[in-house]
């Protein structure tokens, strides 16, 4: 027997009949394992900067003249990329074939991120920041369906953990090598060695990775992503405006750019859900929402996602603030959380695998709700602080790594298999629109002054929004046992 593709469906295989001599990419072992590892090398830049990038916003926004809030556009403006440009990553893979869009993504990577070395502006590094999340769009869904594809149908929870252990253990290295090369050669100096290493993991991707069987040829729906990136920047730039409006001591109700920007976007909204329930092949399928179980374990991922990223941005601030530690030293500090992240993600997938999803979920949003009251404790350098601030970041990386392979899983057993190729990309956008949410509101409600006080409260915030992510262990229709 062999696999082939299903209709519409670019991350899923159907059984068909295996010619003699015929061997199974989901049977050599071997492969599977070289494979995690390529993928590892392939995205230690993507997720090494991200937190790099994170750590080093107060001191990039010092040498591009602009403030930290607007530096914060270099982390969203690849998130609205990657938000958009998934879906479509992933059906250019269905119909150019994965590994190749995958190697295409890790080339426009490896470019993009040399070509930080010569942003003269914060908006030319945003700009560039963009071009990188757009060929992450086509790296990342790619690189999922070659490991699922690698793993079998069988295996997909722990393809899940695995991917996110790719995602997370090599870039933890990345970070502890970056870190004090963060103070001894500059930041722009940290994009050109990870891009050299880009350009080794393409190299080693084109003689290592396999073809996996191609998708159904289908249209992409550029349009649909135009409505939602456009609704969604506008949705940006309002909450990326509140801070100004507040420190000036007006109303953010009486603002009038404020109240033109949401305004404009809720329209766009509208004719985004009424443009995706229209066309044949939707970025988004909008009717899918009807059903609990894929709709709530989305909501309550994207919960924990706004509070995990939300609060990777504004703890960096935290520790070179009031701690008045050095950028490299922020950037290990930071390491706890993807290093967790690492170890759990493995642990998460099997435990899908054993006991279903209710309960991951369940220590997911729980240890992201304790993260935040950990942070809120430790935004005061006094007594323990530090201590606290630690505990946060571990407790993140465990709610991360249990949680979300539950999440993913439960969306993608709550569709037929001709729909798992769009729920696999609903999930992604999602996700990422949590990411940016979470940046952008949490970073507003910090402020710029870094004050316990307010500190405190924006991550209480954050803890009440993660417990939004109840919702689907609780609230969704009991999902099936994997077995």
């Amino acid at each position: 027997m062999s696999l082939a593709p299903s209709p519409l469906a670019p991350n899923v295989w159907r059984i068909e009949p295996r010619e003699a001599g015929e061997t199974e990419i989901s049977e050599q072992p071997g492969y599977r394992w070289l494979l995690l590892w390529v993928i590892g090398v392939s995205v230690l830049g993507f997720g090494s900067l991200m937190t790099l990038v994170t750590a080093a916003l107060p001191s990039i926004a010092d040498d591009l003249n602009t403030t930290t809030a607007t530096a914060g556009w270099v982390l969203t403006g690849l998130m609205l990329a990657m938000a958009v440009g998934t879906p479509a990553g992933g059906k250019l893979g269905d119909i150019y074939g994965h590994r190749n869009i995958f190697i295409v993504g890790l080339f426009g990577m490896t470019v993009t991120m040399i070509a930080n070395y010569w942003v003269w502006n914060i908006g030319t590094f945003i700009a560039v920041r963009v071009l990188f999340g757009m060929t992450g769009a086509l790296l990342m869904p790619n690189g999922m369906a070659l490991l699922m594809h690698a793993f079998g149908l069988e295996q997909r929870a722990k393809a899940v953990g695995w991917f996110q252990f790719a995602m997370t253990g090599a870039p933890t290295i990345g970070v502890v090598v970056g870190g004090p090369l963060l103070d001894i050669l500059g930041w722009r100096s940290v994009f050109v060695i990870f891009g050299v290493i880009g350009g080794l993991a393409t190299v080693l991707a084109i003689f290592v990775v396999k073809p996996i069987p191609k998708g159904e040829r289908t249209s992409i729906d550029w349009l649909g992503a135009f409505f939602l990136a456009s609704a969604t920047l506008l949705v940006l730039l309002a909450i990326t405006r509140i801070p100004m409006v507040t420190r000036s001591g007006a109303s953010i109700i009486t603002d009038l750019p404020i109240v033109l920007l949401f305004a404009f976007s809720l329209p766009l909204y509208v004719v985004f859900v009424l443009w995706e329930k229209r066309v044949a092949v939707p970025l988004l399928d909008v009717r899918l929402f009807a059903k609990p179980t894929f709709a709530l374990p989305l909501g309550s991922s994207a919960c924990n996602q706004f509070a995990y990223m939300g609060a990777f941005v504004v703890i960096p601030t935290v520790l070179q603030g009031p701690y008045g530690y050095t950028v490299g030293a922020a950037a290990l500090l930071m390491v706890p959380r993807p290093g967790v992240f690492a170890i759990a993600s493995p642990l998460g997938g099997t435990l899908v695998t054993k006991i279903g999803m209710r309960v991951p979920m369940v220590i997911g949003s729980t240890a992201m709700i304790c993260s935040m009251l950990a942070f809120a404790y430790g935004s005061n350098p006094a007594k323990y602080g530090l201590v606290f601030i630690i505990i946060g970041l571990v407790l993140s990386g465990i709610s991360a790594g249990i949680g979300s392979p539950a999440y993913q899983t439960m969306v993608a057993n709550s569709v037929k298999d001709a729909d798992l190729g769009v729920a696999n990309g609903m999930n992604q956008t999602v996700m990422w629109m949590g990411m940016i949410l979470g940046i952008q509101s949490m970073l507003a409600f910090a402020g710029a002054d870094l004050s316990p006080g307010r500190l405190r409260t924006t991550f209480i915030f954050a803890a009440a929004v993660a417990a939004l992510g109840y919702s689907a262990p609780l609230f969704a229709a009991k999902p099936q046992k994997h077995s």
